[in-house]
């Protein structure tokens, strides 16, 4: 087999990625997703360009999610929900503080770049793993911090929690809420994240005799 045969090099991947993957602490998964809801057009509160822009309303869902390796499972950590266009930093910053992560590498995109979000990571302990935003010369403590521990072969793994917005969306039909309000979408899409949490453990757990799993 030729060194350069293609699967040559899968195994070599493979093999790298294997002792990568050991050497992670606790990964946890950062990222928001908007859910539409049933309301009428709504006016936005900034314009594009010369024309104001009018779109459907939606809730903002952050789910902030621990990532088991053993059993490649996504469990829900924290979540935390605003209306519409809610900003990434502010939501970010809130769910670290209600639900602080316990060590490891905390991953998200740079639309968490924001001094909410680091002004929280300074006292948890969390080694950030956040894309920043520009190319300009980061001076802020805690993004130098970010700049100097910045690890590609962690940062790929980001994008695992999309699956679990993915199955939510498909779930709902599109990720379309029949709610009217906007406190009671809110809600509905806090309540899809804990739904989410519920399947997670009851795949953990054996059937009933004479029962199948469902999940």
């Amino acid at each position: 087999m030729s060194p350069r045969s293609p699967r040559r090099k899968a195994k070599r991947l493979r093999t790298r990625r294997r002792h990568t993957w050991r050497r992670f602490p606790p990964l946890y998964l950062m990222d928001t997703t908007g859910l539409a809801y049933r309301s009428k057009d709504r006016l936005l509160r900034f314009r594009r360009g010369k024309e104001v822009r009018r779109v459907r309303g939606h809730a903002r869902l952050l789910a902030l999610m621990r990532w088991d390796r053993e059993r490649r499972l996504l469990w829900p950590w924290g979540g935390v929900v605003g209306e519409g266009y809610a900003p990434d930093p502010r939501l970010g910053g809130e769910v670290l503080r209600r639900f602080p992560p316990s060590g490891g590498w905390l991953l998200g995109d740079a639309g968490f770049d924001g001094k909410e979000v680091w002004g929280v990571l300074g006292e948890a302990g969390v080694r950030p793993v956040i894309r920043l935003r520009g190319g300009g010369e980061a001076r802020e403590e805690a993004r130098v911090r970010a700049r100097e521990g910045w690890d590609p072969e962690v940062y790929r793994f980001r994008g695992v929690v999309e699956g679990v917005f993915g199955g939510m969306k498909t779930r709902l039909g599109g990720g379309y809420l029949w709610e009217r309000k906007p406190w009671t979408a809110m809600a509905r899409a806090l309540l899809e994240l804990i739904a989410y949490g519920l399947r997670v453990l009851l795949s953990l757990l054996p059937p009933p005799p004479g029962y199948k799993a469902i999940y």
